[in-house]
């Protein structure tokens, strides 16, 4: 194999291994607990276990209270922000 075949496979793979890095924060994930705030200004809501979630505009925020139970599917962005998709009382 010649020094330029052997670079381009590396360069391939170094490509596809930051490939795979960069999406893996693109799937879903799901939690549940109840909400301990909600910030219809900023459309967040913070979960008892601390973390915050930046709510998608579909989600109605008036269909929960602080106090509810719910079910959160989330992404996270490249940022660190926790992005809810969907939010639904279990």
């Amino acid at each position: 194999m010649q020094k330029g075949e052997e670079m381009q496979k590396t360069l391939t793979a170094a490509i596809a291994g930051l490939a795979l890095l960069a999406t893996s924060t693109a799937f879903a994930d799901t939690t549940i607990y109840k909400i301990t705030q909600i910030d219809p200004t900023a459309r967040t809501v913070t979960l008892a276990s601390g973390k915050v979630y930046v709510v998608d505009m579909t989600i109605n925020l008036n269909n929960f209270k602080v106090g509810d139970q719910v079910k959160v599917t989330y992404t996270t962005d490249a940022t660190g922000k926790n992005l809810a998709t969907a939010v639904a009382k279990p």
